[in-house]
């Protein structure tokens, strides 16, 4: 698959939203080597290549292009659902009395 620009800014743009850390370097073939990963949690740790002819290379020691913007479609989908339920945990709370969040041991 040729890598568009587009698609590698969209990428980058993903990983902004999901706070990811991003390190790039050129390694010994002149291939570009992507790699994003959560700075203090280690929670995630993924790299791509992509070759001098801007082809995602997962064969050198990486997860193909593909695969991670899937990645990060879902992972960015799960942080919007987590924030819509957060959002509806915060309206349910604003209809309670201080009484019913007394009793319930919310306050």
């Amino acid at each position: 698959m040729i890598i568009k620009t587009t698609d590698l800014l969209d990428l980058l743009a993903y990983a902004g939203e999901l706070d990811l850390s991003t390190f790039v370097r050129q390694d010994e073939n002149g291939d570009y080597v992507l790699k994003f990963y959560e700075l203090y949690t280690n929670n995630f740790d993924e790299r791509v290549v992509i070759t001098k002819e801007c082809e995602s290379n997962w064969d050198n020691s990486g997860c193909s292009f593909e695969y991670l913007m899937d990645t990060f479609v879902d992972m960015l989908k799960q942080k919007e659902e987590e924030k819509l339920k957060e959002q509806k945990r915060q309206e349910l709370l604003a209809r309670l009395t201080d009484e019913e969040k007394e009793l319930l041991g919310v306050k």
